[in-house]
């Protein structure tokens, strides 16, 4: 931040100087053009046909990061925005650290390794943010959740443990267009013109798409959670459990679907039905879990975890209600 002195001209307009280091950042020169907008209260200047600068981070490799903690740190990388992360080590990277910088990018789209060196791996983001609608990936993504859902719920109802792991497999791999949504997202509020070539003129509009985009991905992941416990019931529950799981499980299901409109359509009413719809099913739910009890088998503690896993859909569900109530008093 650098403070500078309004001053006039003698014709009566205003007129602030710009620091040279500045200038010289943005590659402008004597006679350069420059945008000039208005955004709330604030004067916002950038320069006509400038270039995003890509953005760098150094990772450093040391002892202290296992392959967990690689996978996070790559990871943050890229939803932070970043196009380049240099993993660098003082000495050679071991052919297992490696393997790991392979299995981070794998779940990370558009990551190359573009560089690979003795003491440093250069990983490279090949995402164009234009290509893709926010929007409508963020509409991909809760429908891919909603299809682990359900075909979850197909796999008890039917015993067939290779759909509940192809659903598992799936929802697993969604976790990849969580990481890209996030991506998208914050690269839009650091960057107001980006923003503009997005087609997304409102900073708050990007913040409340955010924390919708985090909120699908509470439910993705119940959803991918539910699938896993499916796959490892070996008999089938009785038929009253099962006619409540597909009970719960639809009512979620109409639920998410109801949100996911009312936040797109900032339609408050649809909202609020959503919300509401709650009660059905923790009713639901105390029922399976209060049945599961009276159980002494194995199979029970299954059955509660997918009933727990369908009611952790439903809640993070109303947060995506709550998401469309921000959007409509954005």
């Amino acid at each position: 931040m650098d403070i500078r002195k309004l001053q006039t001209t003698a014709a009566g307009t205003f007129i602030v100087t710009i620091p040279k280091e500045w200038v010289a950042q943005l590659g402008l020169e004597k006679g350069g053009l420059v945008y000039m907008e208005l955004e709330d209260r604030d004067v916002v200047i950038s320069p006509v046909g400038g270039r995003a600068v890509q953005q760098s981070r150094p990772l450093y490799l040391d002892g202290s990061l296992d392959k967990k903690m690689l996978e996070l740190s790559v990871t943050a990388s890229y939803i932070q925005g970043h196009d380049i992360t240099e993993v660098i080590a003082d000495n050679p990277i071991l052919p297992e650290q490696k393997k790991w910088i392979r299995e981070s990018v794998d779940n990370l789209v558009g990551v190359e390794i573009s560089e690979e060196y003795s003491e440093k791996v250069v990983l490279q983001n090949l995402v164009d943010p234009l290509k893709f609608d926010l929007g409508k990936s963020m509409g991909r993504f809760s429908a891919t959740s909603l299809a682990v859902l359900e075909d979850s719920v197909k796999a008890l109802m039917s015993g067939d443990r290779m759909l509940a792991q192809d659903a598992y497999e799936r929802g697993y791999q969604s976790t990849r267009l969580y990481r890209l949504l996030m991506r998208l997202a914050i690269q839009g509020i650091r960057n107001r013109k980006l923003r503009d070539e997005m087609k997304i003129y409102d900073v708050g509009d990007v913040i409340v798409k955010t924390l919708a985009i985090k909120d699908l991905g509470r439910i993705a992941y119940y959803a991918m959670r539910v699938a896993e416990h499916v796959r490892e019931i070996e008999k089938r529950p009785d038929a009253g459990t099962l006619e409540q799981i597909q009970s719960i499980a639809w009512t979620t299901s109409e639920m998410q679907e109801a949100a996911f409109e009312a936040f797109m359509k900032k339609d408050l009413r649809l909202a609020s039905t959503v919300i509401d719809r709650m009660d059905e099913v923790r009713k639901t739910y105390e029922a399976i879990y209060l049945g599961s009890l009276k159980k002494t088998s194995a199979e029970p503690l299954a059955v509660s975890l997918i009933a727990r896993g369908i009611r952790g859909i439903a809640g993070y569900t109303v947060a995506l209600a709550d998401d469309a109530v921000l959007a409509v008093f954005g």
